[in-house]
């Protein structure tokens, strides 16, 4: 089949007008079985009927004389005819009160003693000059069924013709409404074919649309904000990155091109320092893809424990106790087990990098939410706004981190439509992560 063929038989329009012609060719069908229906079981009717109208024909037709004596009657010209040229299948009476006939149409004669046809009769009372008159009519099927044999021809062949005519119509009126309809959609799909990398900025028009088509180009153009977001965002990422990197490799370059003498301890520091920060930024762009995520059920307390056994010998170089709560031994939440240790491991972390000696860091477990909390210098309020950003670091403090342990824990709250807040005590900082 040629291509054109193919993606013409899979248009909305061809699929429109092939409904539509169906649609038409059962409704005809249809339309034409129940008139035949109703001609073929309506015979005895019209018959009767057609009785009933020549019974009131006669009684409109009898003239009276002055003193209500009937002299016959009074048959318009094309009608005069009927009752002698049909005399087995149309015929009349008229008789009095009594019984006695007064007029009557031919009587028809059977030669060879043919059978005499079955007649539908009507009568009809009628009074004139105080005597009441008996009209009898009685009509044949033959004759009712020529009478409208030329009715129902004509009637069949109107019903065709207007059904020829208005599929013709109405399908040159669906198909310039179907292309008419359908402009709007390729406009958009020529907006679209020009968006590109550096065109993420445009959005497709949302005016002058099917209503149907509105929610369409709509979630297409958040989509492509989304997109457009997620593009930035690793833009601004690579940038950081190379920034973040690029002052320890050329720190650890001038030094190795020193010779590295009497430096050994000084250049292992700079290469954990930079490790960490690859570390961390691996750990980051991980955990920036939802679809690395393997969530599950997660029993709250023995993953928090885990973490504390993990960061026992860091907290033991700070000098710093940590310290476990918890409401409820069982509390489950549902999420992906690795990304919740990280979480849970960067938080203390920081807790534990801003804790002075001798103090006390607690993780208190609550049944819909879990608190890390120190007794630090606590958080400058200007600086709230910033603690979750790529990069950021205290400028009043001077650490070995990287500026991305609180991002990557706001990565993994929002993967999992959790809420990570931070807060500041007197004195100290917490830092609530809410589930769910």
């Amino acid at each position: 089949m040629p291509q054109w063929r193919h993606e013409w038989r899979q248009s909305l329009t061809f699929k429109l007008l092939a409904s539509y012609l169906l649609a038409w060719v059962l409704t005809v069908a249809l339309v034409g079985a129940v008139l035949w229906l109703v001609f073929q079981f309506q015979t005895s009717d019209r018959a009767r009927h057609s009785a009933e109208r020549i019974a009131h024909v006669v009684a409109d037709t009898l003239v009276f004389d002055a003193q209500g004596r009937l002299l016959g009657l009074d048959w318009q010209d094309e009608l005069q005819w009927l009752p002698a040229a049909l005399p087995e299948d149309l015929s009349y009476q008229v008789s009095d009160s009594s019984g006695r006939v007064h007029l009557q149409s031919p009587t028809p004669r059977h030669p060879g003693g043919a059978p005499q046809l079955p007649l539908y009769s009507h009568t009809l009372q009628v009074t004139r000059a105080g005597n009441t008159w008996t009209i009898q009519a009685r009509v044949s099927d033959r004759l009712v069924a020529l009478i409208h044999l030329g009715a129902e021809r004509r009637i069949g062949g109107t019903a065709l013709a207007t059904a020829v005519l208005s599929i013709l119509l109405l399908g040159a009126v669906l198909l310039l409404t179907v292309q008419r309809l359908l402009r709007p959609l390729r406009e958009t799909s020529a907006q679209a074919m020009q968006i590109g990398p550096q065109q993420l900025s445009r959005r497709l028009d949302e005016q002058n649309l099917p209503t149907e088509l509105k929610p369409l180009v709509h979630g297409f153009n958040q989509a492509l904000a989304r997109l457009e977001d997620g593009f930035r965002n690793q833009q601004r990422f690579l940038e950081n990155a190379a920034h973040e990197l690029k002052t320890p490799l050329a720190l650890l370059r001038g030094q190795i091109e020193l010779g590295g003498a009497g430096h050994t301890e000084q250049l292992l520091g700079d290469v954990d320092h930079l490790a960490r920060q690859v570390q961390q930024l691996l750990v980051l762009a991980e955990v920036s893809e939802r679809s690395n995520y393997q969530p599950a059920s997660i029993h709250l307390l023995p993953l928090a424990q885990e973490v504390i056994r993990f960061l026992s010998p860091l907290a033991t170089k700070h000098r710093v106790r940590l310290n476990l709560l918890f409401e409820d031994a069982s509390t489950m939440v549902h999420g992906d087990r690795m990304a919740l240790f990280v979480l849970l491991k960067n938080l203390l972390e920081n807790a534990l990098n801003f804790s002075p000696a001798d103090s006390t860091v607690s993780l208190v477990l609550r049944k819909q939410s879990l608190v890390v909390r120190d007794v630090g210098p606590g958080i400058d309020p200007a600086h709230l706004p910033h603690l979750f950003e790529r990069f950021w670091r205290n400028p009043e403090r001077r650490h070995e981190g990287a500026g991305l342990g609180l991002s990557i824990c706001q990565e993994i709250a929002r993967a999992h439509d959790w809420q990570l807040e931070a807060r500041s005590l007197s004195p100290g900082a917490e830092f609530e992560l809410t589930f769910g």
